[in-house]
Formats: structure tokens, sequence, C-alpha cells
């Protein structure tokens, strides 16, 4: 009887001990595993990482979606306004950053639909302008208003595009160009955009740029720059798009003065306060780009020295050292069908002169 008690008590299943010493077996095995499982991972990611940073996609050709575009209207006369001496002083490391790039954005810029509501657009335009009486019809596009008071005030405006001058006598004024300090800087930015937005025609691009200033003086019946705000008697607006992909500005046939440009005085309180301002803004649709080739910089630098580019200084230059090489868009007060990338040089005396940045091979020749 004894010996068959002992033998049953051996058959019973694993005890206390078996149990816990195989659950430590199991935790180990499992640590192990875990860290392993990380540590393979590690070697993964990491390779990956490598073979992508040194072996990145071919990326995708440039889409010339548009086709071939138009030349760029640089309709000044070129070769008679560059200087006689022109010396090329251009960073280096400047220059290695722009070889790396092979191309660029170009927008499509709609045309304006013709609207049969246009003129009673215009006539709300004038009227929100202090401009009641009835318009001088210049053509079937183009109407004119004339008012007297404060100033002598001429405004056009075109039916198409609603882009409009508005033009006034203030330089034969003495009481606006002596002795008075024209409005601060973010004061005359922000009355050029209200003036607007209360027409309905400020942009979004517009309206969320900064705007650039310069004050004024008279001096010997002209205008010139003032050094300061106690030296000035007007101030200068000039507004232009917000930078596409917050990088690559807005420049313009002539240097300095943007698509939308005012001149502003103090001495007359309120909207009347604006005694210049034009206004030759197109439209651009964002949502329509396609990238282009973009032309070398050393081929764009190329075309500089040869004097095939646009003078936009706006003074005679004897001799200027290029110093400045960037990136940006050409905008003008014409229509334009595509928004276009240049290479923009700047050197010493104000000189700034723009070439095409687009690969001649994408541009049309008719």
């Amino acid at each position: 009887m004894s010996v068959n008690k002992t033998s049953s008590q051996e058959n019973i299943g694993p005890n206390l001990t078996d149990v816990t010493e195989a659950g430590r077996k199991i935790v180990k095995y499992a640590l192990i595993g875990i860290v392993s499982y990380m540590i393979l991972s590690m070697v993964v990611n990491s390779f990956s990482s490598y073979w992508k940073a040194t072996h990145p996609p071919t990326p995708l050709p440039p889409s010339v979606g548009f086709g071939k575009l138009p030349a760029l209207d640089f309709s000044q006369t070129i070769e008679p306004t560059f200087p006689s001496v022109m010396e090329i002083k251009l960073d280096k490391e400047e220059l290695a950053v722009w070889q790396q790039l092979d191309r660029m954005k170009v927008f499509y810029m709609p045309q304006p639909a013709l609207s049969l509501l246009a003129d009673d657009k215009v006539r709300q335009i004038a009227r929100q302008y202090g401009f009641t009486d009835q318009p001088e019809i210049l053509n079937s596009s183009l109407y004119r208003w004339y008012k007297y008071q404060p100033l002598e005030f001429a405004f056009e405006i075109n039916l198409d595009n609603y882009n409009f001058s508005l033009h006034s006598d203030y330089k034969s004024r003495p009481e606006l160009i002596t002795n008075t300090r024209p409005p601060g800087e973010t004061e005359a930015v922000a009355t050029v955009k209200n003036y607007l937005a209360n027409a309905g025609l400020l942009p979004a691009d517009v309206a969320t740029s900064s705007g650039k200033t310069r004050y004024l003086k008279s001096l010997a019946g002209q205008l010139v720059d003032a050094i300061s705000l106690s030296d000035a008697t007007l101030i200068e607006v000039n507004l232009n798009r917000a930078a596409i992909d917050g990088i690559y500005d807005f420049y313009n046939p002539v240097q300095n003065q943007a698509v939308i440009h005012a001149v502003l005085t103090n001495a007359i309180i309120g909207k009347n306060g604006i005694v210049h301002l034009d206004y030759d803004y197109h439209a651009v649709d964002y949502d329509r780009v396609e990238t282009y080739p973009l032309k070398p910089v050393a081929q764009a630098i190329k075309e500089l020295e040869a004097h095939q580019a646009y003078l936009a200084s706006t003074t005679a230059i004897d001799e200027t050292v290029v110093r400045e090489v960037t990136l940006g868009y050409y905008d003008q007060p014409d229509e334009q069908e595509y928004l276009q990338p240049i290479w923009i040089f700047k050197g010493d005396n104000e000189f700034q002169a723009y070439v095409s940045a687009i690969d001649s091979n994408f541009i049309t020749t008719e």
C-alpha cells in the first residue's frame, strides 16, 4: 500500500518550483526577443535612412504643362542705357546655392472676362472715391472723372479689369510739399490698403504683403528721397503681391515701383490724403501652376555681360559693380498670360537689371 501511494504522488504534475522556473525562462527569452527586435529595427531604420540619403529618388522632370511660354515684354531699349563700365563681383557661395536649382514655378494669369455690369461697377467705384459727376467716356473700356476739391483730381478706370489711375495737382501745391510731415510707414500702408478694400479692390495676395515705403521731399521743384520722417513732406507706398513660397519677391519694370503705387500727404485728412495712385493689378491663378527648366545662373550672367537684359534702374549710370543676384517674379502693368520668374542683378549706384529665368528652349521665338 505505501509503495503505491508514493508512486501516485510522483505522477502528480509540476510543482510550484517548476512553474516558477519556467516563468523565469519565458520572461528571460521574451526580454531577449524584445531587445533583439528593437536593435534590429534600429539597424533597419538606420540603413533605410542611409540608403535614402545616398540614393535619392530621381526627381520627375519639370512639367512644362503650358507648352512654350511667350517671351517677357522687356520692350525698353537696352544697349544705350547700360553703364559703360560694368564689373561683376558675385559671392561664390551665393552662386553655388543658385546653381543647385534646376526649375521654377510658372503660374497662369487668367484674362478678365467682359461683364455687362462693368459700367455700373466702375461708377460705383468712382462714387466711393468721391467722383459723382458724369464721366468722360474716352473709349469703350476707359472712363475718366474729375473733381476739384480739395485738389484737382483726375480718375481714370478701365472697364475690362478695373485698373485705375488717380492723379492730382499736388506737386504744384506748396502747402502739401513743404512744412508738413507725412503719415508714418505703418499708417500709410494701412491707409492705401483700406482705400482699396473699401471699393472691393484689395486682392488677397496684396492684402497679406507688407508693402514698401519711401519718404519724399521737395527740392528745387523736384521730389527727391528724404532721409527720415522728420525731413519728409510726403510718403510713397508700393504694394506688390506677397512673395511666392515666402521666398521669391516681385519685381516691376520701374525699379522700386510696384503694381500698386501711391503718394500720401498728411495735409489733407481722409481718403483725399492719397494724392496719387496707380493700380495695375492682374489676377494670378495660383492653383494653375507648372514647373519649367531654369536658365542656369552662369548663362544669365553671360546675357547680362552682353547687355541682353532689361535695365530697371531709373537713373543714368556711368559705371557699376554688380554684387548680388537673386530670383524673383516679373510683374508688369500690362496684361501677361503667365507669371514667370526672372534673374535679378543688383549693383552699385542703384543698378538693377533683369534676365528671363526660364530656359530659352521653352520660350517662343515669335
